[in-house]
């Protein structure tokens, strides 16, 4: 029998919250889905999703089984709201212990009786199981760990169990509050799970970095695997036409309202011939008629909305000789961005704003380059431009330090 993964994604749970019938997990719409797939097309063996609703088609998933009861996590009340407020206010050293407070309230509020039951099943007929959270929630993440043991003695004896908590960029922790927080509470799941084969990881390195300091554990970094549908080669070099430059912005706190700026600047500074590609979403192309217009004017600037699928998506950038991601460096300080692993399974270099997670991975591995400025975007895209054959080692040596990382996770035999 095939060592079996059982993948435990929820997806956008906010359809259920407000009433509304519609599917949580679809085929590459959102990280929650894109995540899933990824580890699912790297895995070796059986692939198992347990989530809320049943998806549609997803790559690298064999089996779908939803719990009986909706996985939702608890809302937050308002005195745990006020509470976060007023611990990012206050300087950590002093609110250490109340921080740390903050976190457990939030994160060990509930399990659920449904999705324990599910695992309890796959778990005792099945010899080598991996339990994933790609993404944790504290109702997903609670529940594996609190029954960790229950789920250790149902594997039998001979059985093998890992249980693998991957922490995404999207807030395990709340913006503002000091890491040493969320790391303590790492370390208390980790006492509670004793001698079960456990590991966190963390998806932008610099943060798996600074929760193993601050916890004392092994807190692994853990990337998405290479994207293996959409990407048919290792690299796809840009054609001999004009350089491609793919601006991705497609939220507010992507730095939507800063794109026809970046442009403009790139064209002023750049003197040849140059195309663009700017990706916007529907909010912000709603909410920017006139930023619509302006782009419209431009032959050299194609606009792209959101909510593409992945081969879709790739086929945008595939040829791209660099891509800029003009996030905001507050709302995404320790975060990562899912579009950094597709331009790097095309060998595309990244522009990005220091001081975010990913920008600091990416300052730091040479596989582009950040700013602190958006004035001082053109001079990168020219530096790009004039060194892209060290850049194009970089990444590759990148790949390989990211395909590594991941092996390392779940074990030399446990992917494709």
């Amino acid at each position: 029998m095939p060592p079996l993964l059982i993948a435990i994604e929820p997806g956008l749970t906010y359809a259920f919250q407000k009433g509304i019938a519609a599917p949580t997990l679809q085929h590459g719409v959102g990280h929650w889905t894109e995540a899933v797939e990824r580890f699912g097309q790297a895995w070796s063996g059986e692939a198992l999703l347990i989530g809320n609703s049943a998806p549609d088609r997803l790559v690298g998933i064999d089996r779908f089984r939803p719990t009986a009861e909706a996985l939702v996590d608890r809302k937050r009340s308002l005195w745990l709201q006020a509470r976060s407020r007023l611990v990012r206010l206050v300087d950590p050293l002093l609110a250490g212990e109340v921080g740390s407070r903050l976190v457990r309230d939030e994160w060990e509020g509930a399990a659920s009786p449904d999705l324990l039951s599910l695992l309890l099943d796959e778990v005792r007929t099945h010899r080598e199981t991996t339990i994933l959270i790609p993404t944790a929630t504290p109702i997903t993440a609670e529940t594996v760990i609190r029954n960790a043991n229950v789920l250790l003695e149902a594997a039998g004896q001979g059985g093998s169990l890992r249980l693998r908590i991957r922490f995404s960029s999207q807030g395990h922790e709340r913006r503002g509050l000091h890491p040493s927080y969320f790391a303590r509470q790492l370390k208390r799941w980790s006492d509670r799970a004793g001698s079960v084969d456990l590991k966190f990881g963390i998806e932008v390195e610099s943060m798996a970095t600074r929760y193993s300091e601050e916890s004392g554990l092994d807190v692994a970094w853990v990337p998405w695997p290479r994207e293996a549908q959409s990407c048919l080669t290792d690299s796809t070099p840009p054609t001999s036409a004009a350089p491609h430059i793919y601006l991705y912005a497609s939220r507010p706190e992507q730095g939507s309202d800063s794109t026809q700026r970046i442009v403009a600047s790139i064209q002023h500074e750049i003197r040849e011939p140059l195309r663009f590609t700017v990706q916007l979403g529907r909010p912000a192309l709603e909410k920017s008629p006139a930023l619509v217009h302006e782009f419209g004017k431009m032959p050299q600037v194609t606009l792209s909305g959101s909510g593409l699928l992945p081969s879709m998506l790739h086929a945008q950038f595939a040829d791209a000789s660099v891509v800029i991601l003009p996030y905001d460096v507050r709302k995404y300080r320790g975060r990562g961005s899912a579009l950094m692993w597709g331009a790097l399974d095309h060998g595309v270099p990244l522009i990005a704003p220091a001081g975010t997670g990913f920008g600091d991975d990416i300052a730091r591995h040479g596989i582009g380059f950040t700013y602190s400025n958006l004035r001082e975007i053109p001079a990168l895209v020219r530096r790009v431009l004039d060194e892209r054959a060290a850049l194009s080692s970089a990444i590759e040596r990148y790949q390989l330090h990211r395909a590594t990382a991941v092996r390392a996770y779940f074990g030399e035999h446990s992917l494709a």
